[in-house]
């Protein structure tokens, strides 16, 4: 089993599907929630200019980092054999993947 940990705040949103596939594929994994940037207790301060791109979520894979919160999805579902097995299934994949993408953006406005 792999060592992961994956970072987010303690919401429900960018990282979830992450913690869903991770479920679904019985990986166990530190599921590191920090307060949101609103919060008082917040720790995102210091530890934003430590992520490559200023943003969370992180999926720390054994020694390796991702970032991106649909990059880190699609290599779990992959991880877990939900890539599909043909270039069309990936595709569909790719197309919920990006539906879901599109959901969380349209519940997050800055």
């Amino acid at each position: 089993m792999p060592n992961v940990k994956l970072t987010y705040f303690d919401l429900r949103a960018r990282a979830e599907p992450c913690r869903l596939l991770l479920a679904y594929g019985g990986i166990k994994y530190e599921d590191e929630r920090i307060p949101p940037p609103w919060d008082a207790a917040t720790t995102w301060a210091t530890l934003k200019p430590t992520t490559p791109f200023g943003q969370l979520p992180l999926l720390k894979w054994d020694d390796e980092v991702l970032c991106q919160s649909m990059a880190c999805a699609r290599f779990i579902a992959r991880e877990v054999g939900l890539a599909g097995n043909t270039n069309m299934e990936s595709a569909q994949v790719d197309e919920i993947i990006d539906v879901i993408q599109d959901l969380i953006n349209a519940g997050v406005k800055l």
